[in-house]
């Protein structure tokens, strides 16, 4: 399992170094952006949710492995805090450093990662799709706004209503629940009339990988480190190495099957969420520094993602 993590990481490379040259090139554009990220977040993403969700009916002891990526979270994120109380950082630089040490990037580059390194196993993507959505994403929805309007230089207050609303109606969450229903209903795949629905979700679900690195590659910038060196240490360690050691330490704990606890660790183990800077910018809590920090993460995590799979499990 373990090379197959490594071949995972340096394949996904690949095709990102290929997109950075078809950027390079102006075959893709900056502006394609907008249109890829789009495609992603309310066509692909909800395709492949219903589709691995559907597929296997959820069982009760897949909620301790959000519950697990939540927590690792929560305290990565309070780590991230004391880190920058005692570096004495300004109030929005430890805004900025607890926004990018928490939450990973489960969605962007997660899901590509648990489909390579598990292959035709609906059961480690219906897994994915819970650590994804409930532990990490929805928490991220809600801690992050609040966490960046607390510490940043704006006034407003928090507004829950404003902020978790449009998530529950988006088209990820609409799919969860498709997703969950659909999997406890009886009926056959195979079915003439209902086959080819399926193999159409399953085409679209093809998309997922080559969207991502598409995207990834549109935000790719250079990274301008000067005098942020410490707290990219700091975030890179809470974020890559602190909080699947955590996740781990609950998988043994709660008594989780060898593969759910793989999916955890390589979970908890991706890079910063590029929802943090996007919630930094917005209320003005170091955006920049933000997102240098999402863009380093993003570098290193070629290197960390296998090391700390090695290492850990």
């Amino acid at each position: 399992m373990n090379l197959q993590v490594f071949e995972t990481v340096f394949a996904f490379t690949i095709v990102v170094l290929l997109c950075l040259l078809l950027r390079k090139l102006s075959i893709i554009k900056t502006e394609d952006n907008q249109v890829f990220t789009k495609l992603l977040t309310q066509v692909v993403l909800p395709t492949v949710i219903f589709l691995q969700l559907s597929a296997t009916p959820i069982k009760s002891g897949q909620f301790l492995l959000v519950f697990a990526v939540f927590v690792a979270g929560v305290l990565s994120m309070l780590l991230a805090y004391m880190a920058g109380r005692i570096l004495r950082l300004t109030k929005p630089k430890i805004g900025a450093l607890m926004l990018t040490s928490s939450f990973g990037s489960s969605a962007l580059l997660g899901y590509p990662f648990i489909a390579f390194s598990f292959p035709n196993n609906p059961e480690a993507i219906a897994d994915a799709v819970l650590l994804s959505e409930l532990g990490v994403g929805l928490p991220m929805f809600l801690l992050g706004p609040a966490i960046a309007i607390h510490f940043g230089n704006q006034t407003q207050g928090f507004n829950i209503k404003k902020t978790l609303l449009p998530y529950f109606r988006s088209p990820i969450f609409v799919s969860i629940g498709l997703g969950i229903a659909v999997s406890f209903m009886p009926f056959d795949r195979q079915n003439n009339f209902v086959a080819p629905f399926f193999e159409a979700l399953a085409m679209i679900n093809g998309a997922l990988s080559i969207l991502a690195c598409l995207i990834l590659s549109l935000n790719l910038k250079p990274i301008p480190l000067k005098g942020i060196i410490p707290l990219f240490i700091i975030s890179a360690l809470i974020q890559m190495w602190f909080q699947p050691f955590i996740a781990h330490a609950q998988a043994v704990l709660y008594g989780l099957t060898v593969l759910q606890t793989q999916v955890l660790v390589l979970v908890s183990s991706m890079p910063s969420a590029v929802l943090g800077p996007v919630f930094a910018s917005r209320h003005d809590c170091a955006p920049e520094t933000a997102s240098a920090l999402v863009m380093a993460h993003i570098v290193l995590s070629i290197v960390m993602i296998p090391a700390v799979f090695y290492l850990i499990v």
